[in-house]
């Protein structure tokens, strides 16, 4: 299914306010999926995050690398959706960037599961639908846990939503020792984007395997360029 199709159906559930949201549930599933993300990202804002990979091995999980990805939001609607520009990594490396009317949702979320799923059946195959669909589930049935975490230099609440979604899965020993493999999400209502800090962390249980760890952090807003 193309990206922009999942990100309007993720649109779908975002019909609730962030504060409300995380005041009155700490159930990962509107937090994640049901809030409005983009309400502090106004036209002619840009919000930056800092991509980061490092692996143990180049030759099984390639070479490290940094870089940016850039949200900014062209136009405000009626209703508060944001026409949203998202422009991933820089250089020989940029992709395309992708353009989307009537968001809610910030698509940093939704091409964080994609690359979650994208590596995790790298190192470990599977059905990218399976895989996909459990690391949604695992998130969704999540709990949220109240944390403090420094933005701009200062100490803001935020939730932290963490999974393990393979650890007891039937088929985690055709999963190369990956089947550990954990998901952490933060989020505050306080940053521009609402997403904090994404990381996924893939170690191999295996005395050969591999680790790898991604790593997206917010770095800051400013003016679109």
């Amino acid at each position: 299914m193309p990206i922009i199709a999942r990100v309007s159906a993720a649109l779908c559930l975002a019909l609730l306010p962030i504060a409300a949201v995380a005041a009155a549930d700490q159930k990962a599933q509107p937090i994640l999926f049901e809030s409005r993300q983009l309400d502090m990202v106004n036209k002619g804002d840009e919000v930056t995050y800092r991509f980061e990979k490092v692996g143990s091995d180049e030759r099984l999980v390639g070479k490290n690398y940094a870089d940016d990805i850039r949200l900014s939001v062209a136009k405000v609607g009626d209703k508060g959706e944001r026409e949203v520009i998202f422009k991933v990594f820089t250089g020989d490396n940029a992709r395309d960037p992708q353009n989307w009317p009537d968001l809610t949702i910030n698509p940093l979320f939704i091409w964080y599961l994609d690359r979650a799923v994208g590596t995790f059946n790298s190192l470990a195959g599977g059905s990218q639908m399976y895989l996909k669909h459990k690391i949604r589930e695992a998130l969704g049935n999540a709990t949220a846990e109240e944390v403090k975490v420094d933005y701009e230099g200062k100490s803001i609440d935020a939730l932290k939503i963490a999974v393990t979604p393979f650890a007891d899965d039937p088929s985690s020993s055709k999963m190369q020792g990956f089947h550990k493999s954990a998901f952490t999400i933060v989020v505050s209502n306080q940053v521009p984007g609402y997403f904090v800090d994404l990381r996924s962390d893939f170690v191999s249980t295996q005395a050969a395997g591999p680790e790898l760890k991604e790593h997206i952090k917010v770095v800051g807003m400013g003016e679109a360029k």
